[in-house]
């Protein structure tokens, strides 16, 4: 922390409407709360969107928010415009449209900027419409951060070896979770849990989850647990019909979006996440600082990094690895192999204790170290 004396920072980021990225830049300001008040450093939070905000910004943070309605032109003048006048010492930005930009009113205005990648680029464009058009600009423009900040080595491995960023540049930061605070969270009363014990799946219903496997999966199986899932998303509807069409709606319990979803997960037995994609899954993350086993695919980016430690790790069909239970992707009998084998006599029980231990490693001190880090190198960097 020897280089933050005196300093102006913003972040920035599309909005706090909702989602990981949101909850993990307020999650850092909090963490680096004392660290920057006590440099003297004046910190921003710029929202480039005016939407309804689903994330808290903590008090000590000048939160300004433009109005550029999601165009990536509107966004880039309107925060240029107000990078000229407020000349801050650093730009820290996160998600894709603010990391574009901010690179680029960086470079033109002599302003070092550090980018925050928080998905899998090559998955999470590889169905949009304007995907090609994302990861041409991202292919031109990422490299010229100075420094990038991936949120997994899978996320870092992505970057590096399709769009040209340079190693020596990434440092791979985790999300960070307080475990006192998702436990406290998760004893909040709930009046609509399942009688019977259960296996939950967390997430947006949309194809990347694939929540259609998961309910596919669960009917092929034995499990005498039910199936809840918390979400909201336009299939809905379809994965509905789906439970039924495969005659266990009685068994699937579809309870929407919950703004505070840790008692259901809680009280479940296990975590599944089916992904075809993730930048790095907070649900199965916050799932093992509550104690809970938990059975993902094995999609870029994460799953494998955080269940076996290496995020190259291969499955023809699932594998019982160190942290939890690691399946194919998109293979229904490998994801029913997976449920199957957590099944088994006492395998939750010693994947409870497993995830307790792997929990530790996602740690507030440890995002606090590794911020800090990258922050100093920059301003060193600065000062030659």
């Amino acid at each position: 922390m020897l280089n933050y004396s005196n300093k102006t920072i913003a972040f920035v980021i599309n909005s706090l409407e909702g989602g990981g990225a949101e909850r993990v830049i307020c999650n850092l300001l909090r963490t680096m709360q004392n660290n920057f008040t006590a440099n003297g450093c004046k910190v921003y939070l710029i929202l480039l969107d005016a939407l309804p905000e689903e994330q808290q910004c903590p008090n000590y943070v000048e939160k300004v928010t433009l109005d550029a309605n999601g165009k990536l032109i509107s966004s880039y003048r309107q925060l240029s415009h107000w990078v000229k006048m407020n000349k801050p010492d650093l730009l820290v930005s996160f998600l894709t449209r603010s990391n574009l930009i901010s690179t680029l009113i960086g470079n033109r205005q002599n302003i070092p900027s550090i980018i925050s990648e928080r998905v899998n680029t090559s998955s999470h464009f590889a169905t949009a419409r304007t995907g090609f058009i994302s990861k041409f600009m991202i292919r031109m423009i990422y490299p010229e951060a100075t420094s990038v900040v991936p949120v997994s080595q899978g996320v870092m491995q992505d970057l590096v070896d399709n769009y040209s960023v340079p190693k020596e540049k990434c440092t791979v930061m985790y999300n960070a979770y307080d475990q006192n605070t998702l436990f406290e969270k998760s004893q909040a009363p709930t009046n609509d849990l399942p009688k019977k014990p259960y296996l939950i799946g967390i997430g947006r219903l949309v194809p990347n989850k694939n929540f259609s496997l998961l309910i596919k999966a669960f009917a092929k199986s034995t499990s005498s647990r039910d199936l809840v899932i918390l979400g909201q998303g336009p299939e809905l509807t379809g994965l509905k019909t789906l439970a039924k069409e495969l005659g266990i709606e009685t068994k699937v319990h579809l309870l929407g979006f919950r703004e505070n979803p840790y008692p259901y997960l809680a009280n479940a037995d296990y975590l599944v996440s089916a992904s075809n994609a993730e930048g790095f899954p907070n649900g199965i993350a916050e799932a093992m600082c509550l104690g809970k086993p938990v059975v993902a695919t094995n999609c870029q980016s994460g799953p494998a990094e955080i269940l076996t430690g290496d995020n190259n790790t291969q499955t023809d069909s699932f594998l019982t690895a160190e942290h939890g239970i690691l399946c194919k992707v998109n293979d229904v009998d490998a994801l029913e192999g997976a449920m199957s084998a957590m099944e088994g006599s006492n395998v939750v029980e010693l994947y409870q204790k497993k995830s307790e231990r792997r929990a530790k490693d996602f740690s507030y001190e440890h995002m606090q170290r590794c911020f800090s880090d990258i922050t100093d190198k920059v301003f060193l960097e600065r000062r030659k």
